[in-house]
């Protein structure tokens, strides 16, 4: 009976002293100088990521352990390998979700009669696919992509376009190749990616998606063309800018927009597929003569959509605020794919 006395007479002294303790401390602190639980307890690896668009390998595999962080596998490819194969083939950043632009799109007469490939998603589907991965509205996400893969941008962009938080949307600089040098954790067995069709699009949704945004319909380029209103930024290579070689797609008109101006995507990366320096982007993006500050929107186009998410990235990197970029969805692959747009090609 003694004992029980003097254990509950010490649990009280100890809540004494520790009241007294938190009161003196609060007593001398304004509201602004008032620790917080993060302060106190330490922040989590991932609140370091916040508003950054650019992350290096070396800094993104301690972040690996981080609960909310998750690695996105945007691997793409026009031709001659599979980014969606190779991921289930594997090897893969240990518990990363591979996002398969093709498959988490418009598709169908009614959402995309011109039948264009990977064009921005309904936001029922791409909630859907979230969901599937995993992904919750606060949750850091860190897109990567394989060695010699060119078009993880086009995965960064549409995570955000879709509603994701920007400032939780990043790039990873360096590929799979690098991480895998640096011995950050991978998993080697094979697995599935979950299709589209198979996702059950009548359930409510975790995932809150909204329609795409920063991105500019057919409809809407052609009011932008020829007003002045815009900046246009063709993105593919000067060859193909100039309509001097066939696209490589078929049936397709050749040119460019009146009004654009011609920024090749390979001219913003280093040979590994690195950004290049942002005092290297703001010399090139000068030199196609873009204004970085110009108060007009500036808006991006390519061949179908992917590589001008590249340049986007690029001009964010360099300084552009992101509020706006645009990319134009549909790229020359529906431009060039109208019988009455208006084209400028070299005679």
């Amino acid at each position: 009976m003694l004992q029980q006395y003097l254990c509950l007479l010490m649990i009280m002294l100890t809540v004494s002293a520790s009241r007294a303790f938190i009161s003196t401390t609060l007593r001398g602190c304004t509201k602004k100088s008032i620790p917080s639980r993060q302060s106190l307890f330490g922040t989590m690896a991932s609140d370091t990521l916040l508003g950054k668009m650019l992350i290096p390998v070396e800094q993104a595999i301690p972040l690996h352990s981080d609960s909310n962080v998750k690695f996105v596998d945007g691997s793409w490819f026009l031709k001659d390998r599979s980014g969606r194969e190779e991921y289930e083939a594997g090897p893969r950043i240990r518990g990363a979700v591979y996002f398969d632009i093709d498959d988490v799109a418009s598709k169908g007469p009614v959402e995309n009669p011109r039948n264009i490939k990977h064009m921005m998603p309904p936001p029922a589907l791409f909630a859907a696919a979230m969901d599937e991965m995993q992904i919750s509205n606060d949750n850091h996400l860190i897109v990567y992509g394989t060695d010699g893969c060119m078009c993880t941008q086009r995965t960064w962009y549409q995570l955000r376009a879709m509603g994701h938080d920007k400032n939780k949307v990043h790039l990873m600089q360096g590929s799979l190749a690098d991480w895998m040098d640096l011995d950050g954790p991978i998993d080697t067995e094979p697995t599935r990616v979950f299709a589209a069709d198979e996702l059950d699009l009548s359930k409510s949704a975790a995932y809150i998606a909204t329609k795409p945004q920063n991105v500019i319909s057919l409809e809407q380029m052609k009011d932008i063309v020829g007003s002045n209103d815009a900046i246009l930024i063709d993105v593919r290579a000067e060859e193909r800018f100039l309509g001097k070689v066939p696209e490589p797609r078929p049936n397709l008109r050749l040119g460019h927009m009146p009004g654009a101006v011609n920024l090749p995507f390979t001219n913003v990366l280093q040979p590994d597929m690195k950004y290049k320096s942002i005092e290297e982007l703001r010399n090139i993006v000068q030199a196609a003569g873009v204004d970085l500050n110009t108060d007009k929107d500036i808006v991006v186009s390519c061949g179908s959509g992917v590589t001008a998410c590249v340049v986007a990235g690029a001009l964010e990197a360099a300084g552009r605020d992101s509020a706006k970029i645009y990319v134009y969805d549909g790229s020359w692959m529906e431009w060039g794919g109208e019988p009455d747009t208006p084209i400028v090609k070299e005679a």
